[in-house]
Parts: structure tokens; sequence; C-alpha cells
């Protein structure tokens, strides 16, 4: 199964795994707030891993100029019904990132790849055909900034279940949790089962979706930006020192 056909099977459940705050974008807008306040107020944006459109939605509601763009179909449709529901003008494209030059005409501001989407690609060298491809629809004084989680305290910590609060929607209350497996090298494929395990009318159920990443090096990302044309890179690491971004320019 491609990662596209994984979260396409997850996309209809996926808002499970976040909290209303999360859901709203707010917390999105937080972490990256160094970043927007050095943004033009009408600054054009690009949302690269949109998801069901939480980032992509808060943004376009302080008055950006927002596209977003995610590789599967089914996240993307869920991004279509929110900004409906929301009553945003929000351009959304299904493409793979290698592919944005074919999928948008314009040059943006600046582009987000956020919530470790980066980690599903294969190899060193889909990483940079999926960066130049990001690159080549930034202006030339853009920046590209790119979430993930810090793979070397990943495995160093080795946490098989991370479990989250509650969540209750429509009558129905879901506990997700996050099964990991790790293998033995650390350039082996690594395998998150998201259970999603649902109490209703006191009776339980429960759905899974296997989600692959691919680790790397804070290192090869950074060599890897090189090799798609970015010149300048800083990272930033998380209070809590688990994820960090990179801001390329």
């Amino acid at each position: 199964m491609t990662t596209a056909q994984q979260y396409d099977a997850f996309s209809t459940d996926y808002h499970w795994l976040y909290s209303d705050h999360v859901l709203s974008g707010k917390l999105a807008l937080d972490i990256n707030g160094d970043v927007l306040a050095l943004a033009d107020p009408k600054a054009s944006i690009l949302d690269c891993s949109c998801g069901i459109g939480t980032f992509a939605i808060a943004l376009a509601k302080l008055g950006y100029e927002v596209s977003g763009s995610d590789g599967s179909r089914g996240m993307v449709d869920q991004a279509i019904l929110a900004a409906r529901q929301a009553d945003i003008d929000l351009p959304l494209k299904c493409c793979i990132w290698a592919n944005l030059p074919g999928h948008f005409a314009k040059h943006f501001d600046l582009i987000f790849c956020l919530g470790n989407s980066i980690g599903h690609v294969r190899n060193k060298e889909e990483m940079v055909r999926s960066l130049r491809g990001m690159r080549q629809v930034l202006k030339d004084r853009g920046k590209l900034v790119i979430e993930s989680i810090d793979w070397e305290q990943i495995r160093k910590e080795k946490t098989r279940f991370t479990h989250f609060q509650w969540r209750e929607r429509a009558a129905q209350r879901c506990l997700p949790i996050y099964v990991w497996t790790f293998p033995e090298s650390f350039d082996e494929a690594h395998t998150i089962e998201v259970l999603l395990v649902f109490e209703t009318g006191g009776k339980a159920s429960i759905r899974s979706y296997p989600i692959v990443y691919y680790p790397f090096h804070q290192e090869e990302l950074k060599e890897r930006l090189r090799c798609a044309g970015f010149s300048e890179t800083e990272i930033r690491h998380s209070k809590d020192q688990t994820a960090y971004r990179v801001i390329a320019s």
C-alpha cells in the first residue's frame, strides 16, 4: 500500500487524532508564529502537506493568500469539505511534491511542509526530487518550513505506545493510540500503527491504520536541501526536543 493509499483509508477518521484546539489550527499558528511574524500580512502561502486543511484554513482566516496540496485524494477531499464549511476560498490540489510545479503556476512567499510529512519519502533521491519541486514554486527570497520528529531521539527513547486524551464528537468517544515498531536498523522503514478505540453506547470497537515512515538524520535533511537548491538552512528545536523545524531559503 502506498503512502497516499494509507492516508486515503485514514482520511475520514484522521480528525480523531487531534484535539479541537489542534483542529482549529491555533497550535500550528503558535508554533510557526516566529516565521509568520516576518511575513507580509498578505503573503502567498502554500501548505504542501495540508492534510484535512487545518493549518491552511487557519492561515486563510488571518488574511493570507493560501493554497494547499496533499498527495492523498482522500485528505484533499476532507480539506475541501472543511474549507466549504468554514466558508473559505482555498485552492487545493492533489499531487506529490515533485509535481508541484505542474499544478501551481504562481510562486509563493512561504511554503510549509508540516506534521512529519517529509518522513514519508523513501530515500535520498526521492527526497531531493520532492524538495526541488517545492523550491521551484518558491519565490527567490521565499522560505520553506519543514517540520519533522527527531528520529535520533525517538529511536533513543523507543517508546512503544503513545496514547492521547479521549475525544468526544457527535455522540462518539475515541481514544487515539500510536503503536510504534522499531526495526533494528535506523535506515529501515518504521511503522506506526494508529489505533482508534471507539466507545459508543457502552460498546468498544477498534479501527487500525498503519502508517510507514523512512527516518533520516538532521544533517542528511540539510544536505538534501542544499542538493535541491537551498543555500541557507536553520534548525529550530521544539521545547521537548522531540521535533524540530528547518527553515530553508
